[in-house]
């Protein structure tokens, strides 16, 4: 089979489907009418659904009838809380909310491989169970399907997925063993000092004065504090405090991410930032209040899976650059899933820049290259065929 072939083939009805989903954007947790047309999809395609999923996901089902692994492959279904900018055919109808970081084309590349999957079952060995998953934005959607049993339920032997890529050109695939994705953490801190009247500053202990050098303060965690080697980030992202411009206000509220690859890493951040709110606490006179959550630990791929997945690039027949050692600080949630089934996430290549300007994921003017859906289709299949092989013949 050339499974590149057979998904190019499906092209217009691939576009169709992202278009059409693109058109109708729902948030975590919301996703009805997006759960319910793929439902419809997917039974179109003689799949088995189950629904309601940790909520509004689903788990399509194909038995082969032969001897076989048990594959899963992963798709997010959720869209984010942005007013699209884009003047196209297909821009979204629902004010305030947008598919801006791919997963559109996601759930259109699931689709596609449900169609392949049942046009070559014949050929094919095993089970494979395409999971489309909710609430992926709001870092809580994987975590609830584990919670659900569902995986449990399934006991798949391998799990693969995808992520349309934008700052990478058509062609390029990020398939990295090891850490691929950065653990998160919520950063919440709160400042409660004494207000009082601009003009009179030594009646007040000022909480924005002890913002700002907290802010300064934690910018040296990273430099300061860890070796030059270790990967990791601190950003406060929204400082929140104060309405005119003669009041001190007595309260500041500050908001960040941390990023990281290393428990040990973070472990050693979140001390220096209670130290550091411990310390600037005593020398400005106010009260501090420090709020660490984990989100998410680092998205960790399987080696041999990566090894599997890099094969099964090779023989798609085409000249593909495959990053080995690519990284970023940017999150995901599929990280959940691969701690509890050996995996691989690949980052597909799917840079577009009709108006000469690239706009990342999560902006307003984000768009990607259609013709990346195809080839991340048959990726995640032939992925699948070949690990499979693997396992009947080992």
């Amino acid at each position: 089979m050339n499974l590149l072939a057979l998904a190019e083939e499906q092209f217009d009805q691939t576009v169709s489907d992202r278009r059409f989903l693109h058109q109708h954007p729902e948030l975590s947790n919301e996703e009805i009418q997006t759960a319910a047309f793929l439902k419809q999809k997917l039974e179109d395609a003689d799949f088995l659904v189950e629904s309601g999923i940790a909520g509004h996901g689903l788990i399509a089902h194909c038995e082969t009838g032969r001897e076989g692994p048990v594959m899963m492959l992963r798709f997010d279904i959720d869209a984010l809380p942005v007013q699209e900018e884009n003047d196209c055919s297909y821009r979204s109808r629902n004010e305030g909310k947008m598919h801006a970081c791919g997963h559109d084309g996601h759930m259109a590349i699931g689709l596609t491989i449900a169609r392949l999957i049942q046009s070559q079952k014949k050929q094919l060995r095993g089970t494979f169970l395409l999971l489309f998953q909710p609430a992926e934005e709001a870092a809580t959607g994987a975590l609830a399907v584990v919670r659900s049993g569902a995986i449990q339920r399934a006991k798949p032997d391998y799990i693969v997925s995808a992520h349309l890529w934008n700052e990478k050109p058509l062609g390029w695939l990020g398939i990295k063993a090891g850490p691929l994705m950065a653990g998160s953490s919520l950063l919440e801190i709160e400042i409660n000092g004494k207000g009082g009247h601009g003009g009179r500053p030594q009646l007040a202990t000022d909480p924005i004065v002890a913002a700002a050098q907290l802010v300064c303060q934690l910018q040296t965690i990273v430099s300061r504090n860890l070796s030059p080697l270790d990967s990791a980030v601190v950003s406060i992202c929204s400082i929140q405090s104060g309405n005119t411009y003669n009041i001190i206000p007595s309260r500041v509220r500050l908001l960040g991410t941390i990023r990281h690859f290393d428990p040990a890493v973070r472990a050693k951040i979140g001390e220096r930032i209670n130290e550091i709110c411990q310390g600037l606490s005593l020398a400005s006179g106010c009260e501090i209040r420090l709020v660490l959550k984990t989100l998410l630990n680092p998205t960790v791929n399987d080696p041999s899976v990566a090894r599997a997945m890099r094969s099964a690039a090779a023989k798609l027949n085409l000249e593909l650059d495959i990053d080995e050692q690519y990284q970023t600080m940017l999150s995901e949630d599929i990280g959940v899933f691969l701690e509890q089934v050996p995996g691989c996430f690949v980052l597909v290549g799917a840079g577009q820049a009709p108006d000469g300007n690239q706009y990342g994921h999560h902006h307003p003017r984000f768009d990607f290259e259609e013709k990346a859906l195809p080839l991340a289709a048959a990726l995640l299949l032939q992925t699948c065929l070949d690990l499979g092989g693997e396992a009947l013949n080992g």
